[in-house]
């Protein structure tokens, strides 16, 4: 089983080497071609299901990142997808089961569920909170726009780390952790210069404003489902 431990320091150190630099000044930036199983030619989100463990945000950390959607929108919109409803706004904690719908996916949800819930129920008792700051807007493997996050401090970057382990014993994934809130997904195409320095300017502008800070408990934490990347639910009663 694959294991990602990071001190703080070393958190840092992998998520500033790429965060900062996500877009190609002056070059092109070609979405990834996995992104058309999730959004078609027209922005429209399209059907992908799945699991899921997530924390969902507090109302007032939502609103602050529905106003950097707004502008994100009101200068990029045209290479965007639909926009997100700000009540889906979370925090990935772990990917457990995607893709197209079919009988398979569900086979896999299903025989998932048992062990994530079991997990998730182990979460929710814990009383510590995960303090997470946000970083910056940044450009997710050509994907989506998402604003990033990072422990606020040493201890909340070993819990995640815990956390995150915990669950690669339920579905082993082969990539560390980066905490972000997905904003906008990119309409799948190819993206030119000026088309970049609009995004770029969004970037800047979302630096600007105050970071976001988040206390996110245990009894936050939810097994969810999703039939697109703008429809998720809690799935802990199914």
């Amino acid at each position: 089983m694959k294991e990602f431990w990071e001190t703080l320091e070393d958190f840092r150190a992998r998520t500033e080497s790429f965060i900062h630099t996500s877009l190609p000044a002056g070059g092109t930036l070609e979405t990834h071609p996995n992104l058309t199983r999730k959004v078609d030619g027209e922005g429209h989100l399209l059907p992908f299901g799945g699991s899921t463990v997530v924390y969902p945000l507090p109302a007032e950390a939502r609103r602050s990142i529905r106003s950097l959607q707004d502008a994100l929108y009101e200068g990029c919109g045209d290479l965007l997808a639909q926009p997100l409803d700000q009540e889906t706004f979370h925090i990935t904690l772990h990917d457990l089961v995607s893709g197209p719908p079919s009988p398979q996916l569900e086979e896999q949800v299903r025989l998932v569920q048992p062990s994530a819930l079991a997990c998730v129920a182990e979460l929710r008792g814990q009383d510590a909170p995960l303090r997470l700051v946000s970083t910056v807007l940044f450009n997710m493997v050509n994907t989506s726009m998402v604003l990033g996050f990072a422990p606020a401090d040493e201890e909340s970057c070993a819990r995640l780390m815990e956390y995150y382990q915990r669950f690669q014993r339920v579905v082993e994934l082969h990539y560390p952790l980066t905490p972000h809130v997905t904003v906008a997904y990119f309409k799948p195409g190819r993206y030119g210069p000026a088309q970049i320095a609009r995004l770029q300017a969004a970037v800047d502008l979302a630096a600007a404003q105050p970071p976001v800070s988040l206390a996110l408990f245990g009894a936050m934490v939810e097994y969810q489902r999703f039939s697109s990347m703008g429809h998720y639910w809690n799935g802990m009663d199914e």
